[in-house]
Parts: C-alpha cells; sequence; structure tokens
C-alpha cells in the first residue's frame, strides 16, 4: 500500500492536532508498523477513503462514498488537492443517492465549491481527477440550471483529464458526451470509440450515446448495433439504467425485432 503513503504522509493526522511526517516521506508498510495504533488507523482510513473515491467507475454505494468524504473532511484545513477533489466527488455522489430536489442541488453547488478550490491548489504535478470532477460538477450544474452553459470550460477540462490519464474511460466518455451536446457529432464518435478502445463495454451509457451520435449522423445501421450493445451491457447504476433504458427506446422507435436483443430465458 505505498500507492497514497507520500500524500498521506504530508497529511496532518489525528484530532489530537500533531504534524506527523511533515516532510511527506513516503511510508513503507514496515516503517508505517513502528507508528502508535491510532497513527496507523487514521492512515488506513484515509488510504482507504483516497482510493475508494479515486477510482474510474462511479461508487454505488451510498454509506461508502458517505463513510469515505466523513474520513477526508477531517483533513479539509489541509490543502492539498487530492483531498479537495474527492471531497467534491463525494459530495457529487451524495447528491445522487438523495431523493430532495433541494438537498440534491445543495450538495451539487457545495461540489462545485470544492473542486473549484482543488483547482486552485494544484501544483506542478496537474492531477487528473481534479480536472475530470470539476467537469463532471458543471454538467451536473447545467442540469439543474437549464440557462447555465459551461460546455466550453467542460470540454476543456476533460481534454485535460484524458491528457493527464490515459487509462480513464469514463472521462473520454464524458468528453464524448459534452461533444455529443455541441452536435460535434464527429468528434462525439471519436471519442466513444476511444474509450471503447481503453475498456471494452465498460458502461452501458458509452454505447448508448455511441449510438445516438450515430443516429443523428444517419449511420442507422451502425446506430442499431450500439443501441443492441448498450441494452444487453450489465448497467451498474442509476445512471446506467436509464441510458439502457433509453436504449431500448431507440430500438423500438427504428423498428427492430424484439428477437434481436431480447435473449429469450431458457
Amino acid at each position: 500500500g505505498r500507492m497514497f503513503r507520500s500524500v498521506i504522509g504530508r497529511i496532518v493526522a489525528s484530532a489530537a492536532g500533531v504534524q506527523v511526517c511533515a516532510a511527506g516521506v513516503a511510508l513503507t508498510d514496515k516503517q508505517l508498523s513502528k507508528k502508535p495504533d491510532w497513527y496507523q488507523k487514521d492512515v488506513h482510513a484515509l488510504e482507504d477513503s483516497l482510493k475508494k473515491l479515486g477510482r474510474h467507475g462511479f461508487n454505488t454505494s451510498p454509506s461508502a462514498v458517505n463513510e469515505s468524504y466523513e474520513t477526508l473532511k477531517k483533513y479539509a484545513h489541509i490543502s492539498n488537492v487530492e483531498i479537495h477533489w474527492r471531497m467534491a466527488r463525494a459530495l457529487l455522489e451524495k447528491s445522487y443517492f438523495t431523493k430532495c430536489p433541494t438537498e440534491r442541488a445543495h450538495l451539487v453547488h457545495e461540489a462545485k465549491d470544492c473542486a473549484k478550490k482543488a483547482l486552485t491548489l494544484e501544483s506542478d504535478t496537474p492531477s487528473a481527477g481534479a480536472h475530470k470532477w470539476y467537469a463532471i460538477v458543471l454538467a451536473n450544474v447545467e442540469e439543474l440550471d437549464s440557462k447555465a452553459d459551461h460546455s466550453a470550460e467542460i470540454v476543456k477540462h476533460l481534454e485535460k483529464a484524458a491528457e493527464l490519464d490515459a487509462d480513464d474511460a469514463y472521462t473520454v466518455h464524458m468528453l464524448g458526451v459534452a461533444h455529443y451536446k455541441r452536435k460535434n457529432y464527429a468528434e462525439a464518435l471519436a471519442c466513444f470509440q476511444k474509450a471503447e478502445n481503453i475498456r471494452s463495454h465498460f458502461s452501458t451509457r458509452n454505447l448508448y450515446y455511441m449510438g445516438m451520435a450515430h443516429h443523428s449522423s444517419g449511420h442507422k445501421e451502425e446506430a442499431i448495433k450500439c443501441f443492441i450493445a448498450s441494452y444487453k451491457t450489465h448497467a451498474h447504476n442509476e445512471h446506467e439504467l436509464k441510458a439502457r433504458a433509453l436504449a431500448k427506446t431507440m430500438l423500438l422507435k427504428l423498428k427492430v425485432k424484439r428477437e434481436d436483443y431480447v435473449e429469450e430465458e431458457y
């Protein structure tokens, strides 16, 4: 578990306010085992939260997101980009789990402030996560306010995130969605295809939007293939379930025979 030790090493640990490892030295497991129990516990909790909120895909467990957020909140006084963009992410993911529109709006705006702060904390090492989640937060702000148009900024930050982390299919997918919304269908298709090349069938949403971009470009057969693939791909969360349902709607609209995409139970 050295992954985040250098980051964690720089973080002021525990409510006791003891400044530990301020020099930012990466701690090995052996060095960590010599530290007091409370310190080890804090480091492991923080490490776990950083990992959970650092993954490429979206989190589907409200309790895991809440727990990670509460852990990170203890370190909010520290000017660290990795902590602040993850806090923004956690606030945004919390907004997906609430049924109350007022609370959702509040969480999205809180996430925006946090994500903005994270970007001001970038040092010589730019952070892919900070750019990615700032863009995702802006896309959610647009959903809440139909008059808001952050599309140029969303594209800029997603391009930066994709350049910094070439293995993140979700970033490339969202860049495609941003291009699709601006009716740049060729750029959108290139992004969706690139995302599939990074990780094939990783999301029903990528396949659905790929189908929509083909459909809008007049490529009917390719669109149908994508909608079928989207419908047959496992949905991991609410957003993906919605995309899968929309893919089915498009298949009905395009009069595709049911047996072409629904496998009968044996």
